[in-house]
């Protein structure tokens, strides 16, 4: 009887253990699914904004400078740089020139920047909206919790089809997508101007999508979430979603710092391709 109670201690405990090595698991993999994006992005969308200090004889340095600023197009600004003419105002040629803008927080207006990512949110849930008029399906505004946070999910008005199901849920990012694909072909150098409005919808953009991939890849969230929606209609692991929906924003953000790369502007376009074409795959 002693026996049988040690080993039932032994099991209970054994349970408990793997219980809660399995929540701290998902605690690490949610906090490395966010932090691993945020370096990433520091890197990609960050830049330097003042001429490197050159030194004597650094000529290939110097070199390579030059090439990098005839390629964003400011031949003005170092024709004035190296020649120091003055305007008739007394200020140099240079800061007339078109310069690159310093990276300040909030894009420097953080009312612009912030009306842009409501906008951009707006966009996302417009997108849910749309793809539930298009199924006709009459669509209801249900609340939800996450975490501590209360929120709301656009619900269809009636049971869905898988391919349905598929439409409805990915129809966010998919107008994330189209809005990523407006601002970076209307605005190549978007980095580099006085748009805080514009900064604030694409910033939004790829920290959203972060999110959501962030909680598919912690298996995290309200039951609503759009990647286990994607995921449970095409029977695929909600980690395959997480992946599926980062590729394109992270392209996306470097086309943003290299707005003259065609590899990452046609691998971006084929990956937005593939999400959309996956509700043809979805058998009814």
């Amino acid at each position: 009887m002693h026996g049988f109670a040690a080993k039932l201690s032994c099991d209970m405990s054994g349970s408990i253990h793997q219980s809660g090595c399995e929540q701290m698991s998902r605690k690490l993999a949610l906090c490395v699914a966010l932090v691993m994006p945020l370096l990433v992005s520091a890197v990609v969308l960050a830049s330097p904004t003042e001429l490197p200090l050159l030194e004597i004889g650094q000529r290939d340095r110097l070199a390579r400078l030059v090439e990098q600023r005839l390629s964003q197009g400011h031949e003005l600004w170092l024709i004035a740089e190296a020649a120091d003419v003055t305007g008739p105002d007394g200020t140099t040629l240079a800061s007339q020139a078109d310069r690159p803008r310093p990276h300040k927080m909030w894009a420097g207006d953080s009312s612009e920047f912030f009306k842009g990512a409501f906008v951009g949110f707006l966009g996302h849930e417009s997108g849910h909206l749309i793809a539930n008029l298009a199924v006709g399906s009459s669509p209801d505004l249900n609340s939800v919790e996450f975490s501590f946070i209360p929120f709301f999910t656009i619900e269809p008005g009636h049971e869905l089809s898988n391919r349905e199901h598929y439409i409805t849920a990915s129809a966010g990012f998919n107008a994330q997508h189209i809005i990523n694909e407006w601002l970076l072909e209307e605005h190549p150098n978007l980095r580099n101007e006085d748009e805080p409005f514009l900064k604030g919808l694409a910033t939004l953009n790829f920290w959203l999508t972060v999110g959501y991939s962030a909680t598919a890849f912690a298996g995290y969230g309200p039951d609503e979430r759009d990647t286990k929606g994607m995921a449970d209609s095409l029977g695929w692991s909600e980690d395959s979603i997480g992946a599926l929906i980062l590729v394109p924003t992270l392209l996306d953000a470097y086309r943003y710092k290299h707005p003259d790369s065609k590899w990452a502007r046609r691998a971006s376009r084929i990956s937005k391709i593939i999400i959309l074409g996956l509700a043809l795959k979805i058998d009814d």
